[in-house]
């Protein structure tokens, strides 16, 4: 996946849907447990950053050293005994388990239901079951849904488009301009070339030739 790094650290900065303390490790299949390092996560949109903490548990600098999309995944309490108060994130296609171990029982309920509802599936799920409540009032739905993608990229697309054989409304044509008295016979356009007069034929006649009409 390609993303843009400064884009994903100006997202970072964005108020957060929760945050706080975790300890996190990554448990990869056939190979050794590692240990739990604890970070200061951030949950913004679907994207989970995290920070590194310094020596008084605060945020150690202004940028995130990683970040977590939440799409195409699953969260779930851990059951395996891999962590206190622990919960385990899972991607499809992807045999890696993310475990998170917070320090209470209410805090990992709170991200489960937070990391849950983060992904743009979720909020798609959400929207479907309000368009099928707004139809059964006899309402209409202002979305069309792609059926060629698959559930996970189907993205809403709205039908206030403008059709490809609609007329263009004509701008209105702002009348013509007329021209007010006679012609000063000491203007000179710059528009015309019809006898321009010479610079010296603005210049009073009680001023030198080498002043301005006009200081500053």
């Amino acid at each position: 996946m390609h993303v843009n790094g400064k884009e994903l650290i100006t997202t970072s900065f964005k108020p957060a849907t929760i945050e706080g303390r975790i300890n996190y490790r990554v448990l990869h299949p056939g190979k050794s447990k590692g240990n739990f390092k604890e970070f200061w996560f951030k949950l913004t949109g679907n994207l989970l950053f995290y920070f590194g903490l310094n020596n008084f548990g605060g945020i150690k600098g202004n940028e995130p050293i990683g970040v977590i999309v939440l799409e195409n995944c699953s969260v779930a309490f851990d059951e395996d005994g891999s962590g206190v108060f622990a919960f385990v994130v899972t991607f499809s296609g992807d045999q890696d388990r993310h475990v998170f171990s917070c320090f209470s029982v209410n805090q990992a309920q709170n991200w489960v239901i937070a990391l849950r509802q983060a992904s743009y599936e979720h909020l798609r799920i959400q929207v479907k079951i309000l368009e099928s409540k707004l139809e059964s009032l006899g309402g209409k739905s202002i979305f069309k849904w792609s059926t060629t993608s698959s559930s996970s990229s189907t993205t809403p697309s709205s039908v206030f488009t403008q059709p490809s054989n609609s007329a263009v409304p004509a701008l209105p044509t702002p009348p013509a301009r007329k021209r007010i008295g006679p012609k000063a016979k000491t203007f000179v356009s710059h528009m015309s070339d019809e006898n321009p007069l010479p610079i010296n034929s603005f210049i009073s006649d009680n001023k030198q030739p080498d002043q301005d009409l006009i200081k500053w």
